[in-house]
């Protein structure tokens, strides 16, 4: 009987070489799917991230710009302005408690150095019953110059509260972020004010134009804004393309620039950002930014 042995034939050299280069072609092609869906993900949450700082901070400049101008409700001889200039109270300049005006145009070094990135607002009203709060969230203030270890002292009804908003880099948490404080105004001087706090981080630049009326304020009380112009740079010298008249100015433009709070990309390319008059920002960094623009109009009117 004759036995026949049947040999199993393996996989050739050029067999085992093409499966190779196959399975890495494969290999490269998933991995790229998967940089590029990852790539993707992280820019969409970076583009999240900024435009929800935008939404949150435009939603609440909008509850204290409004308010700005409300007189007393209770004592016809207690009004104030809304708009509170450094032309006007020159005292307060000191204490940062008034409207002032940046040129800016910073790139992504001079956007964290130290100091504030755009321009000031400071608005004003009488604080009404049930409202004895400034833009903080707190209830009082202290005198100026007073320690921290001062107990605050409570708001009272129809005291005039001013709040300021500015943009400012922290170099502790490495972001810029939008501040605020709370001040007591007395005149046409400050008194007391609360400490100052971060309401949103990721805010980078914020710029203002006010809408100024050519003329006074008719019987109608129409509003008749005739342009969008900036605060002066020098407040003691306006030029005529600033605000003249801030007691005809019954609006207000809102610019602000707002970032992700991460690098997203690595698409480094030079990025121009305009707000405002301000010369334009420019980036070449991988941080995601959103502009966001609203105009705001003041709802309490002058007393005639």
């Amino acid at each position: 009987m004759n036995n026949k042995y049947h040999l199993n034939k393996g996989f050739t050299l050029v067999e085992l070489m093409i499966t190779l280069v196959l399975s890495l072609i494969i290999t490269y092609a998933i991995a790229q799917v998967l940089i590029s869906s990852n790539r993707s993900s992280v820019t969409s949450d970076g583009m999240s991230q900024s435009q929800e700082t935008g939404r949150f901070v435009v939603s609440y400049l909008a509850s204290y710009i409004r308010e700005g101008g409300l007189d007393s409700t209770t004592d016809n001889s207690r009004s104030t302005g809304a708009f509170i200039s450094c032309t006007d109270f020159p005292d307060l300049i000191d204490n940062n408690a008034c409207i002032t005006e940046s040129g800016g145009g910073e790139d992504q070094v001079g956007i964290i150095a130290a100091g504030i990135h755009g321009d000031r607002l400071a608005i004003a009203r009488v604080a009404p019953p049930g409202n004895l709060v400034d833009c903080t969230g707190s209830t009082g203030y202290r005198e100026i110059d007073d320690p921290v270890t001062v107990p605050l002292i409570p708001y009272a009804v129809d005291d005039f509260i001013l709040n300021t908003f500015w943009v400012e880099f922290d170099n502790a948490t490495n972001l810029s972020s939008l501040m605020c404080q709370g001040f007591l105004l007395d005149g046409t001087d400050v008194f007391g004010s609360s400490p100052q706090q971060a309401i949103a981080n990721g805010v980078e630049a914020m710029q203002l134009l006010y809408g100024e009326a050519s003329d006074p304020l008719p019987s109608s009380s129409f509003r008749n804004v005739s342009r969008y112009v900036p605060a002066p740079l020098d407040p003691a010298a306006a030029t005529p393309n600033d605000v003249q008249s801030w007691d005809r100015v019954y609006a207000v433009k809102v610019a602000i620039m707002t970032r992700s709070l991460t690098d997203v990309t690595n698409n480094s390319q030079l990025r121009s950002y305009v707000l405002a008059n301000a010369a334009p920002y420019r980036m070449t960094d991988e941080v995601s930014r959103q502009v966001f623009t609203t105009t705001f109009v003041i709802n309490n009117l002058p007393k005639q």
